[in-house]
């Protein structure tokens, strides 16, 4: 920093400057001043008593001169006296007189001719005193002659005088004159060179702060590129534009990296929905990562066995597919290897030579590549895959994008591990449908031959039974048609479950199958000694549905009710339209579910604790019957139930669109 171009350097010399303009100007003033002070105090001690005196001796010598005449045209005593006093004053004043004038600079010839000439008028009056010469003799004797004389001297002694003063006025006026011309060159001077100061301080302070201050103030608008200029002002401000351009792009850096990890965590956060993707989610992931990281290519390995690692997805900024060197990774101990280094890393490809094993670098070599990320995929420290992100230029990796690459690694751990188990539980949930479905049909087959022959007997084919044989027959007839509705149950919910159920919606009014399944149980009712009432609305209740698996759903939801209602109680079944929704509600008066219980009620196979105490029978299958039923016809299930008070079941399914 160089000293002449500092702020207190520039900032000194304006200082400095107008200091010397002061000091030069009072310098003046007091200069001219003096000289005013010096004339005036000439003029006051030197001319002013010079003239004073001058003109006190020439009243002494026209007093004397009168009090002379009147003597001789008197001889009063008193006027020779007053004569006498003005002779001595006059006398008396031509030292002071010729003292004055050699101070004043007047011509001393003046001076002395005028004392002389007082002196001889003097002479020549006391001699005709002493003679006593007569007035008229004396006015027109040597007298009268020697008083001109005086006069003459005195007169030109003033005009001397007065040409003094006016030397002393002039002198001081051009003194004047000149200490003005030199103020006026001395400010003119000053004012020039202050006014360069003050445009060098303005260039090199003001202009450049200000400059600097809106360049501030658009930046705190929004304009984050906007830098100041370092080329202009003293070196402090430069130096502080300097700094704040460096501020300003740590700034600008800080901001790109704030948003380039915002917008890594938006790309990861979206990534497990896209790894859950059936068709080309892998792809996808890959595609997004490499795009949003500004890599070459990425891809994803899952292990298979303890050596290879098979390609799971990809992307490559080309579009190519990738080499068949890449499709497959096989090291030995791979596995091994992953689980024990948390993350492969180079910037560069002297980096893939020193840190990755042989045969990573042999693929580096064939495929260019010059960065590298290599991580593992871990879930519960058992190494399941490994994520690849590469670059065929060097590159340096952030740690946002480290970061990114390892959650985008943990929920690819994940996303295969729960691909892993969804395969095994949907192979195990195939097997079950397909045991199912084989029971089922095997169970039906001895089933209709036990009823088969059921019925032979108690129709007596094989002969006359007694009451303790038809009663035994009648409970075997009971149970088998338990054992036929449980076996038709779960044929229903594995047909449902797998899409297989035979479907055939069409537009259907709804009061009709509330109709018939309140037809189908009334005798049941009666024989329970349960009300069972229906309530709808005389216009059709539209939905598009199935029609025989919705009277299926709520021929259960009424059977159920009416089984767990207790003699003399109410099972109201209501149809009706709200919004856009049919809602159809069961509600009963019945022994009510306990709330423990009422979670697990959709739940195969599951029974109310308080079913089971009063061993009312039933599979536990209805309401899951129901719930899937609804699912099936983007409806749903709702209940309400209070122990000892009752249950209300809505079915709500969507209405059907107004034809037309």
């Amino acid at each position: 920093m160089s000293p002449r171009n500092t702020v207190a350097r520039v900032l000194e010399r304006l200082v400095s400057l107008v200091s010397l303009v002061i000091l030069l100007i009072s310098l003046l003033s007091v200069a001219s001043i003096l000289v005013i002070q010096h004339e005036v105090s000439q003029s006051t001690s030197t001319i002013s008593p010079l003239v004073d005196r001058s003109a006190r001796m020439r009243i002494e010598a026209t007093e004397a001169h009168a009090n002379y005449r009147a003597y001789l045209l008197t001889e009063e005593p008193q006027f020779l006296e007053r004569y006498r006093e003005a002779k001595a004053t006059f006398t008396q004043g031509q030292r002071e007189l010729l003292e004055a004038s050699a101070r004043a600079g007047v011509e001393e010839e003046l001076t002395k001719t005028f004392v002389e000439a007082g002196s001889r008028w003097f002479e020549v009056a006391d001699e005709d005193i002493a003679t006593g010469a007569d007035a008229r003799t004396q006015a027109l004797g040597p007298n009268a002659s020697a008083f001109d004389q005086l006069t003459d001297a005195h007169d030109s002694l003033v005009q001397d005088i007065a040409e003094a003063r006016q030397d002393r006025r002039d002198r001081y006026s051009t003194a004047m004159n000149g200490a003005v011309v030199v103020m006026g060159l001395a400010t003119l001077i000053a004012l020039a060179v202050t006014v360069q100061q003050s445009r060098r301080a303005l260039a090199r302070l003001a202009r450049p702060l200000q400059a600097l201050q809106q360049v501030v103030a658009r930046h705190q608008r929004g304009a984050v590129d906007e830098r100041a200029d370092t080329t202009r002002g003293a070196d402090e401000v430069v130096e502080l534009a300097s700094a704040f351009n460096s501020l300003a792009s740590a700034n600008a850096r800080m901001q790109r990296e704030r948003e380039h990890r915002l917008d890594l965590y938006r790309i990861t956060g979206r990534l497990p929905t896209v790894l859950g993707s059936r068709e080309g989610g892998w792809d996808l992931a890959c595609e997004q990562l490499g795009a949003g990281i500004g890599a070459d290519s990425t891809s994803v390995y899952r292990l298979v066995g303890e050596d290879v690692a098979a390609l799971m997805g990809s992307w490559d900024t080309s579009g190519a597919d990738f080499p068949r060197a890449v499709q497959e990774l096989a090291i030995p101990g791979l596995s091994r290897m992953l689980s024990d280094l948390p993350i492969l890393r180079a910037r560069t490809r002297a980096e893939i030579e020193a840190t990755f094993p042989e045969e990573l670098q042999e693929v580096a070599r064939r495929r260019s590549l010059e960065g590298w990320v290599l991580l593992p995929m871990c879930f519960q420290d058992e190494a399941v895959g490994a994520l690849s992100v590469v670059t065929s230029e060097p590159h340096e990796w952030d740690e946002a994008e480290i970061q990114a690459m390892e959650r985008v690694a943990e929920y690819a751990a994940h996303t295969l591990v729960e691909q892993r188990y969804v395969a095994s539980l949907e192979d195990l949930d195939q097997q079950k449908s397909t045991f199912m479905a084989t029971t089922s049909h095997e169970l039906r087959t001895p089933l209709t031959s036990i009823a088969g022959y059921l019925e032979l007997l108690e129709d007596g084919d094989y002969g006359r039974l007694s009451e303790p044989q038809a009663r035994a027959l009648d409970v075997i007839a009971r149970n088998v048609e338990r054992l036929r509705s449980l076996i038709d149950d779960l044929l229903l919910l594995n047909r449902l479950d797998s899409g297989e159920a035979n479907t055939q919606r069409r537009v259907h009014d709804i009061a009709h199958s509330t109709a018939r399944v309140v037809e189908q149980l009334a005798p049941v009712a009666t024989a329970a000694e349960v009300d069972l009432v229906l309530e709808q609305p005389e216009a059709p209740v539209r939905a598009r549905v199935d029609p025989a698996q919705i009277e299926r759903a709520i021929g259960n939801l009424v059977s159920n009710a009416v089984k767990f209602t207790p003699a003399g109680g109410v099972v109201r079944l209501t149809t009706g339209v709200h919004g856009d929704e049919v809602r159809i509600v069961c509600a009963d008066t019945g022994m009510g579910i306990p709330a423990a219980d009422q979670e697990r009620l959709f739940t195969r196979f599951f029974r109310a604790s308080n079913a089971q105490q009063g061993q009312v029978p039933g599979t536990g299958l209805g309401l899951v019957i129901v719930e899937s039923i609804a699912a099936a016809h983007c409806g749903r299930v709702d209940l309400a139930s209070t122990e000892g008070e009752g249950t209300t079941v809505t079915l709500t399914l969507p209405l059907a669109p107004r034809e037309g």
